[in-house]
């Protein structure tokens, strides 16, 4: 599964405490996330994925990796994983599947990363809401016409957006996804916007992505 925008995005977005020590990553796919995160912090971080050539595939990333010690991946279903274990976490991130109802690859591996099938909105703020230390902070991204019912979710769960950052692919074009923080403590939501391109990367996203990617400033 190739490495996305909107991992790399929420990788380098999500805001990491110097306190944090325990990150949780559900859907973790390749692994991206996770080894940015494992490049930003100290902390001991796990990866959960339903899709085992996934996390395969990212624990071969992992041992490629100076954090190999820190980041482990495992093979397992997070309402499953949610409910066995007892351990909090102090950040919980995921760019999970989202498409609802919508028309299918033949790709097995494709559906189950891209269609909430196997893990609906409902069931990942349950499992966020178990697995969240109380001073937690969970970072997800999503389409904005799904961040309303995310919100929503969290909100019966007492998880309380306290900053969205909106994300234009062009300045001519509508917003297509959203960046959202979730904490348990009620506070004045920032909000702000992020434009990717305009006549090449634009300078706040090179200068968000900078850590992570070599990226040429042409189209």
């Amino acid at each position: 599964m190739k490495v996305g925008t909107d991992a790399v995005l929420l990788g380098a977005w999500l805001p990491v405490s110097e306190n944090c020590h325990a990150i949780l990553e559900i859907g973790s796919g390749c692994g991206v996330i996770s080894l940015m995160l494992a490049q930003r912090t100290d902390a001991k971080i796990i990866g959960v994925d339903i899709d085992e050539e996934s996390v395969n595939e990212a624990q071969k990333n992992a041992e490629n990796a100076p954090w190999k010690n820190r980041v482990q991946f495992i093979h397992e279903n997070i309402q499953h994983f949610a409910q066995k274990t007892v351990q909090k976490f102090n950040i919980i991130v995921s760019n999970p599947p989202f498409f609802e109802n919508s028309l299918k690859s033949p790709k097995t591996r494709k559906n189950i990363s891209k269609h909430n099938d196997t893990l609906s909105l409902e069931e990942l703020v349950a499992a966020v809401n178990i697995l969240l230390s109380e001073n937690g902070c969970f970072g997800v991204i999503l389409p904005v016409e799904m961040a309303g019912k995310m919100e929503k979710l969290s909100l019966e769960k007492c998880l309380y957006a306290t900053k969205k950052t909106w994300v234009y692919p062009t300045p001519t074009k509508k917003a297509n996804r959203m960046l959202i923080l979730f904490k348990r403590e009620p506070a004045v939501c920032e909000e702000d916007k992020l434009i990717i391109r305009d006549n090449g990367y634009t300078n706040e996203y090179l200068q968000l992505v900078k850590e992570y990617l070599t990226i040429l400033r042409s189209s």
